[in-house]
This record gives structure tokens, sequence and C-alpha cells, in this order.
């Protein structure tokens, strides 16, 4: 499995907080901050900063992968968002149907309505990115967890390219 943020180790030992199967539709967005915002509480410093990541990273999934709807089909298919906690990190992951590739930062046109979306997630976390699990994708983005150091490497950026 490897990692598109450069010395951000996607091996840490985790546990699962919480994971929602969400229908991979744009309306759903709300329902996963909604989760995020009773999973986590009001109590979490960055709780704002997770959910417009979270909002980012749901709608990629939507938008770019068999996840979203197809021609046809309005429906769509699932988006599973998943919240890991570990040494000093709290690590939100959304797992999409795949076939959309890996993400990747990229210079946005400056009358362009996207590609933004990543710089966003890289300046909201303590790092990003992603991996394939057999034909998913999963993006994940690191947060420090209250009252604990993070572990090394969580924080490191990922470089452009």
């Amino acid at each position: 499995m490897a990692s598109r943020a450069e010395g951000v180790p996607t091996e840490l030992p985790l546990t699962v907080l919480g994971a929602v199967v969400f229908p991979g539709t744009e309306q759903a967005v709300a329902l996963v901050r909604r989760y995020a915002r009773a999973l986590l509480g009001p109590g979490f410093p960055d709780l704002y900063e997770l959910t417009v990541v979270a909002s980012e990273l749901f709608t990629n999934a939507v938008r770019h992968s068999r996840s979203g709807p197809r021609p046809g089909d309005r429906r769509g298919g699932h988006v599973t968002v998943s919240f890991l906690v570990g040494a000093g990190v709290v690590r939100l992951e959304i797992t999409d149907q795949g076939g959309g590739g890996a993400p990747r930062l990229r210079a946005p046109d400056d009358n362009g309505e996207s590609g933004r979306g990543l710089h966003v997630v890289e300046a909201l976390s303590l790092g990003w990115g992603s991996e394939r699990r057999d034909r998913h994708t999963v993006v994940w983005a690191d947060f420090a967890r209250p009252g604990e150091e993070p572990i090394s490497g969580c924080g490191t950026r990922r470089p452009d390219g």
C-alpha cells in the first residue's frame, strides 16, 4: 500500500472509531458532516477543518469514481466514511468503489471551477494520501488527536507532483 503523502505512514496502529456506508450522491455530503460532528463531538478542536475535508473527499469520491451516479441511474453506488484513532491522530478515510484513479494535486485554472479541493485538504490536515484496497480507492487525511503528540511522520505534507 503506497502512500501519496511522502513520509506519512499509512500503516499506523489504528483502531476504528466508527464507519458508515453512505449513498454515492452529492446530497449525502450533509449526512457525512453530521456524522463527523456526532461521532467526534463539539469538543474536537479541528472539527470544522475535518468536516470541510470530509466534504471535499466525499464529493471527489462521488464525482470521480464508480461510487457516483451513472448515466441512466441517478442513485449512484456507495462511499464508506471511517474514522480511526491512533497515537496522536484521528484519521478520516473515504473509501469509494474505485475506477477514478489516484487523486493528485494539480494547478487550478484561475477561471476553472475545480482543481482546488486537494489543496484545501492539504492545508487543513496534518497529511493526506491514498491507496488501493482491492478494487477500492481509499483517500485518508490525518488530524491531531487532542492531548496526544502525533506519531512520527504524521504532518508531512504531500509534495507537488
